[in-house]
């Protein structure tokens, strides 16, 4: 395999897969600030992970080799597939209506797999 050319952004990229692929996680953290803590986390952070700071989204193929290994691409049209829909149909909504809508499910396991994909890349 060709080498990553930015290690650093793919992190985040993995990142933000791991909260897309984990709904405790989402329900737990997301949206929750605390005091004398550093983090922080929602749905619109990782979409722009995805979308806007990486663009490993909606194109993956343009981010290979920078981000993305050719092998990962139809994972991450997969995420776009169901994330991307959401986005343009449910638009500036609250996480929770993310989170209740009966696709949710479809973007979890999508990035889940995206995920799988990445680390088995990375190991």
């Amino acid at each position: 395999m060709s080498e990553i050319k930015f290690p650093h952004m793919r992190a985040e990229v993995v990142a933000a897969l791991q909260s897309l692929a984990d709904p405790v996680h989402q329900r737990s953290c997301w949206g929750v600030v605390e005091e004398g803590v550093n983090y922080y986390d929602d749905l619109d952070m990782n979409v722009h992970i995805l979308y806007d700071d990486t663009q490993v989204l909606p194109d993956p193929e343009s981010a290979v080799p920078s981000l993305l290994y050719h092998s990962e691409v139809s994972a991450f049209l997969a995420v776009d597939a169901v994330l991307g829909q959401m986005l343009q149909q449910l638009g500036d909504q609250p996480d929770s209506e993310y989170l209740a809508d009966s696709r949710w499910s479809a973007v979890v396991a999508a990035a889940g797999e995206a995920l799988s994909v990445m680390q088995a890349n990375d190991e």
